[in-house]
């Protein structure tokens, strides 16, 4: 059927418009890093509200928040009224609290995310929308130039709960600095560029410019590496400076791993070991040299012995306060890609293993060794993710470091278990202890759980099952275990962390342990905690001779469930064992040593040349550290048989059959290629359990020497060993059925189905039994999916009409994807206004189902002539023709149309007002 709908005038879009408010938003501060405290002496972001009337208003149950789409994120409690033209702070400080006349939202700001402040009424009807186009610096502000104003102004000093007076203008034009911060072959000619009015100042040492610094007057020869900070000065009084452009220029400086450049005014007093908090920037370049993001944020101490060595370790915090950035943007770890955003790092100068500081032994890897080898086993444990890096600060070389992720953060917290500050209890142990976060309650609940593991028998069912339930017991042994395997010196009482999360819709919601500082280990440094043994045939069972380390009950937790759950028992002793037999494994450990060195040797030279020693000194201490390993992987099994009354060790291969057919769990790890060799014992028991893989199911055990428990047909089996063995699990391969694939009307889809796509029918495919399949259709042009039809595999739970499904198949089947053509029409607006509003300016005539090779659209004046033309139905007319707008009136139009399905021609007639 001929169809031909004309439409009116697009109308154009509404913007909403609230009538004059009674109570408006009137200051707002995202950059409230030392200016105005709040009840509890901390500096948040806060938003101020102002009363514009002469009478007092009920602001209860409105709404504030930092979301359009979300405006009703924190309601005002119950009661509250701003007097008559009175202001309130709120603080956005994520803690939803409110009392003695101090309010705190549900949410932070970040300007660097151009956050909203939106305030809505009781009713949910937007009153006002503020967002952070343009930052401030540090504890700056942006409000109503006077009190309800209709205009927006800077205040470079906030008035917060007082009247909005002294607004400034706005800051000079950042500079900008040619070329790009990076790294050259030669000296470079850096010049600068600012606004007409302004002076650029700069500085080479990486302190901030100031109205004294240097004036630009031409190019910079860079001819050693150096930092410069430059920012613009107006010559008008009372403008405030620009931001600060910081660039690092790296002058014949060849690295192999990544770079980090921080520089600021007091950078190198701390550095010196002045233990304050200056704030300064964060340069990120990647190993390639690329320039990866920069920030601006505060440098502090990080280390306690270590601190006394030249070469320190610092910790820095992105401050979005400041105006430039919220984090350093890049996924800056290869072990965690899918983290693209940190606010807080760590730059460690390998702590107590520094080389030369800690001079014989010292290997400038341990901790980050042992804590990246913690994140290859997989522990139940948080780590410090490592990559290396070398440092500068304000534009000299400072060695080699490591960049390590920071875990005692709620940024760490939220981003992989999405437990934010306020819900965390967090515990930390060096010397004392205290609460990272949850105050006085988290010492309570862990309190809480200690006594009651201590005062209950863990072998009862139900007494165990509550511990479960707040306690990821296998955390405290892969603690134990990882520290003993590597004997550890200094844990416990004075490097022990563990946490748990308190929002039920988060994870890690169990008391669990994170690794902290591992560079006393492999027998290097001071025994703070004790051991018996720092060598390297020390008795695995050595951790549960300490005591209690610390006080805080972890090793007398770790006795009383061995000694009182056989389950807890087995699963300790054998996790020494499977973790010996993977990542702790000598044929591991020491080719994964080998690759960490590799990236740091050839930066060791220049690191040795700034703090002294000698290449040959420290790689003579790395094979200290690997003869220790290595001398370790074949004490430790002797020592279990002495410490758990074990016989053997044993070797014992396993294997599937056939190859890839399935995998065998042992004990706690799954082997990932076969055949698989370990070492096992006697004396306790090994847990298997195979699974099939691509359809295939098991089918029985093939052993030499052993019985398997139950029996040997059952895939989940048990045994101890008393001598060598190999073990095979075998399977079946799975039953195969035939699947016939249709679609109706016939050949106008093509179906994927198991990975494969077909597009001419009836075919035949075979899949396994009981596997579940994945298929998809894809529709001709000019037909829409209906639905899929299955004849006999039913119920299968899916929704027939989606696109994409699963079917698992049990017996032979017809799958049918059923279509249906689209229906021909052409669809025109009958006016358009052409005048460059962005609202109705082209004229968009809409078709389906149309054959795109025989289009023709032309439009014609009132005396013929042709004004426009078109062969491509997507396209539109602008108005113009010629490069001129066509004069206002009325144009005649004509489409010649074949359709896509029945190629049925069309000749349509219309006309269209051109308006403006």
């Amino acid at each position: 059927m001929r169809s031909l709908r004309i439409l009116p005038i697009a109308a154009a879009g509404l913007l909403w418009a609230p009538a004059h408010a009674q109570v408006v938003l009137n200051e707002v501060s995202a950059s409230n890093l030392s200016g105005y405290a709040d009840n509890l002496g901390a500096f948040e972001d806060w938003v101020e509200l102002y009363n514009t009337t002469g009478a007092p208003v009920d602001i209860s149950g409105w709404y504030l928040s930092d979301d359009p789409a979300n405006a009703l994120k924190w309601p005002v409690p119950a009661a509250t009224t701003l007097g008559a033209n009175a202001h309130q702070v709120f603080f956005c400080s994520g803690l939803s609290s409110s009392g003695g006349g101090y309010f705190h939202t549900s949410f932070k700001l970040n300007q660097s995310a151009q956050n909203h402040v939106v305030l809505s009424d009781a009713g949910g009807t937007l009153m006002d929308d503020f967002q952070f186009t343009a930052p401030t610096k540090v504890d700056g502000s942006r409000g109503r130039t006077t009190d309800g104003a209709g205009t927006w102004s800077l205040f470079v000093t906030p008035t917060p709960s007082a009247a909005n007076m002294g607004a400034s203008p706005e800051y000079v034009t950042r500079p900008m600095l040619d070329p790009a911060a990076g790294f050259y072959g030669g000296a470079q000619n850096v010049s600068m560029s600012g606004p007409a009015g302004a002076t650029i100042r700069y500085t080479t040492d990486g302190s901030e410019p100031i109205a004294s610094s240097t004036a630009y007057a031409g190019p910079i020869n860079v001819a050693t590496t150096t930092v410069i900070r430059a920012a613009c000065f107006s010559t008008t009084p009372g403008v405030p400076s620009s931001f600060i452009e910081t660039n690092t220029y790296f002058i014949n400086s060849n690295h192999t791993v990544a770079v980090v450049s921080v520089c600021g005014d007091q950078v190198d007093e701390l550095l010196g070991g002045n233990q304050i908090n200056p704030i300064g920037s964060f340069e990120y370049f990647g190993p390639d040299g690329v320039q990866r993001d920069e920030a601006t944020g505060e440098f502090n101490e990080h280390g306690n012995d270590s601190w006394a060595y030249n070469q320190r370790g610092i910790d820095y915090i992105t401050r979005d306060q400041t105006g430039y950035n919220d984090a350093i943007h890049y996924p800056v770890f290869r072990t965690h890609p899918q983290r693209h955003k940190y606010q807080r790092l760590i730059l460690k100068a390998a702590a107590n293993d520094n080389y030369p500081a800690q001079g014989s032994g010292s290997a400038h890897i341990r901790d980050a060794y042992v804590e990246a080898l913690a994140q290859c086993a997989d522990l139940h444990l948080d780590e410090r993710s490592y990559e290396p890096c070398v440092m500068y600060a304000n534009g000299q070389y400072w060695g080699v470091y490591e960049l390590r992720e920071k875990v005692d953060d709620y940024d760490y917290t939220k981003k992989y278990y999405g437990q934010d500050k306020n819900n965390l209890h967090f515990l930390q142990t060096w010397g004392g202890t205290w609460s990272a976060y949850g105050g006085a309650a988290a010492q309570t609940d862990w309190d809480n759980l200690n006594a009651y593991i201590q005062t209950n028998n863990m072998g009862n069912a139900s007494s165990f099952a509550y511990v479960d339930s707040l306690y990821n017991w296998k955390s405290l042994v892969d603690y134990t275990v990882l520290n003993s395997y590597v004997v550890c010196s200094d844990w416990l009482n004075w490097n022990t962390m563990w946490w748990r999360g308190l929002d039920p819709s988060g994870n890690h919601k169990k008391w669990g342990y994170c690794l902290w500082d591992e560079d006393a280990t492999f027998g290097h440094y001071v025994n703070y905690t004790g051991l018996p043994s720092q060598a390297p045939d020390a008795d695995p069972c050595n951790p549960q001779t300490l005591g209690d380390p610390g006080g805080q009950g972890h090793i007398p937790i770790l006795n009383k469930l061995i000694a009182e759950n056989a389950m807890v028992h087995d699963y300790y002793v054998n996790r020494y064992i499977d973790l010996g037999n993977t990542t702790f494994s000598c044929n591991h450990m020491i080719p994964f040593l080998d690759s960490l060195i590799a990236l740091i040797a050839p930066e060791m030279a220049e690191h040795c040349a700034k703090w002294g020693g000698s290449v040959g000194e420290w790689q003579a201490n790395v094979q200290q550290l690997r003869d220790f390993i290595n001398t370790r992987c074949v004490a430790i099994q002797q020592g279990m048989v002495d410490c758990y009354n074990l016989n053997g060790p044993y070797n014992v291969m396993y294997n599937v059959e056939p190859a890839n057919s399935g995998n065998i769990a042992i004990n706690s790890v799954t082997p990932g290629t076969y055949p698989f060799t370990g070492i096992y014992y006697g004396g306790i028991t090994t847990t298997l359990e195979a699974s099939g893989l691509n359809g295939y199911v098991f089918d029985h055990w093939e052993t030499i020497h052993h019985a398997l428990l139950p029996s040997m047909t059952d895939s989940l089996a048990t045994l101890q060993f008393t001598t060598t063995d190999t073990i095979i699990a075998h399977f079946k391969p799975p039953i195969t059925l035939s699947v016939v694939l249709m679609t109706d009307p016939l050949d106008k889809a093509s179906i994927t189905f198991d990975g494969l796509t077909y597009a001419s029918f009836p075919t035949i495919v075979n899949v396994a039994e009981a596997v579940p399949i994945p298929m998809s259709v894809q529709p001709a042009q000019f037909f829409d999916f209906l639905y899929w039809e299955i004849k006999h595999n039913l119920p299968n739970t899916n929704d027939s009409t989606k696109h994409d499904i699963s079917v698992t198949f049990y017996e032979s089947d017809t799958i049918i994807a059923h279509l249906a053509p689209q229906e021909y029409g052409y669809w025109s607006p009958n006016a358009f206004t052409p005048n460059g509003d962005d609202i109705n300016d082209t004229w968009q005539p809409w078709g389906n189902v149309i054959d795109l090779d025989n289009f023709e659209l032309e439009v014609y004046d009132r005396w013929g002539r042709v004004m426009y033309t078109s062969t491509n139905p997507t396209e539109g007319w602008d108005g113009n023709v010629q490069g001129s707008a066509a004069p206002v009136g009325v144009y005649a139009y004509r489409a010649h149309i074949v359709e896509g399905i029945t190629r049925k021609k069309h000749d349509l007639l219309g006309y269209v007002t051109v308006i403006r």
